[in-house]
């Protein structure tokens, strides 16, 4: 019994010796947790995208004006003063910058009046462009006084229709229209003794833009041409080895080399950030600067070589080395 009792006591103890331990434990200080909030993406940045302003041609595109009294009083005009002042102001006439030798180049422009000078016995040669073509008879206000011809010629391949004109004496003034499959022309045509113009032409800055965007067009797809079409997939060697020789050079590693017998063509990543140096190195190890051009993600280089270095950095902090298999023989087109 009195083993009981001791046993009892002792578990007694040591319940009570738990629960201060417990009790004197240390807790974990509180910690606010804050949700993660999720942003969406920025929206990409806004190119801008520089388009071609028109040049105001002379008498064409005036700045507006506030009214005022005199153009309220303007306005009041008789039609015969607005038509005088709108076609006095729709004339174009020969200036000594536009001339080229004896041709007198026009800008044109819709409803403009082209003053075109004549005299008897001489013709003057209304020029038009190359590959356009008069619809119906050229319409003259004085077919009595004046004479009228057509002609053709040959420019750049295509025909080139001209109007040529010779009035009966001098004097004279009346208006000629000539409407073609791209436009239409107004003149006023006047009659001299002796002075008169040999040749008139016209420059065309809406036809000379569309070009312009289709020639860089044209470039542009160019571009994007990697290997000529004429190259026999039979004559391409992949036969080459590439190695980071220093440094790191994960970001812009060739993916890809090969030749086709002429040329040597290196890919890199479409997302390179830099674009390291080519050079290319003798069996002496010894750099050389080759010949090479870019498009898109591709340098062609205009040889074949056994061993090349890429370089990026002032110090070469990165270099890659390519090597090339099969090494070619020193009377082949090779460094």
């Amino acid at each position: 019994m009195l083993l009981g009792r001791i046993f009892l006591a002792f578990i007694y103890l040591m319940a009570i010796a738990n629960f201060f331990l417990v009790g004197c434990a240390h807790r974990p200080a509180n910690i606010s947790y804050v949700e993660a909030v999720k942003k969406p993406e920025p929206d990409p940045p806004v190119k801008i995208i520089e388009t071609p302003v028109p040049l105001p041609l002379p008498n064409q595109l005036k700045p507006v004006e506030v009214p005022s009294e005199a153009s309220k009083l303007e306005a009041k005009k008789k039609p015969y003063e607005v038509i005088e002042e709108a076609n006095k102001g729709a004339k174009q006439h020969p200036e000594g910058q536009d001339y080229f030798n004896s041709i007198m180049q026009y800008t044109y422009a819709p409803g403009a009046l082209y003053q075109v000078y004549c005299a008897p016995l001489k013709l003057t040669d209304i020029q038009l462009q190359p590959g356009e073509e008069i619809l119906g008879k050229p319409a003259c206000g004085d077919t009595i006084r004046w004479v009228l011809g057509l002609g053709l010629s040959q420019s750049e391949g295509q025909t080139q229709q001209h109007i040529y004109l010779k009035p009966t004496k001098p004097g004279l003034q009346t208006s000629l229209n000539i409407n073609t499959n791209r436009r239409s022309y107004l003149f006023e045509i006047h009659s001299y003794t002796k002075t008169y113009m040999a040749a008139v032409s016209f420059r065309y800055p809406h036809d000379e833009l569309t070009m312009a965007i289709s020639e860089q067009t044209k470039k542009e797809e160019a571009n994007k041409v990697v290997t000529s079409p004429v190259v026999s997939l039979e004559n391409l060697n992949f036969g080459y080895i590439v190695k980071v020789f220093k440094g790191r050079a994960a970001s812009w590693l060739p993916l890809r080399v090969f030749d086709d017998g002429v040329k040597t063509f290196i890919q890199f990543p479409k997302d390179m950030p830099e674009a390291p140096v080519l050079f290319v190195l003798s069996d002496k190890n010894e750099m050389q600067l080759v010949n090479y051009r870019v498009r898109n993600e591709f340098y062609i280089v205009d040889r074949l070589f056994n061993k090349a270095e890429f370089r990026l950095g002032r110090d070469g902090r990165d270099i890659v080395r390519i090597f090339r298999t099969e090494k070619l023989s020193s009377n082949r087109n090779a460094f």
